[in-house]
Order: C-alpha cells, then sequence, then structure tokens
C-alpha cells in the first residue's frame, strides 16, 4: 500500500527534522520564558 523508496524519503526526511527542531526549540522556549517569569516575578515582590 504504502510503498518507501529513496525517492519518498528524500522528501520526507527533512520535513520530519524540520517538524521534530520546531517541537524541540518550542519546548526549551517554554521552559526559558517560564524561567524568565518568575525571575522578574522575585525581583518585583522584593521593590
Amino acid at each position: 500500500m504504502f510503498d518507501i523508496d529513496k525517492y519518498s524519503m528524500m522528501s520526507f526526511a527533512p520535513s520530519i527534522m524540520i517538524v521534530a527542531s520546531m517541537l524541540v526549540i518550542t519546548f526549551f522556549g517554554v521552559r526559558f520564558m517560564k524561567r524568565e517569569i518568575s525571575k522578574d516575578a522575585a525581583k518585583a515582590q522584593q521593590k
């Protein structure tokens, strides 16, 4: 039914790599933003 050959993988593999990298970047970006928001909140409470 679904025949996978090297020609279909040449367009499929880069697409999967782009999607995977976007998910990883989003995950680390959310973690970074949460950390920065908590730092700002701690600074705001000190003033």
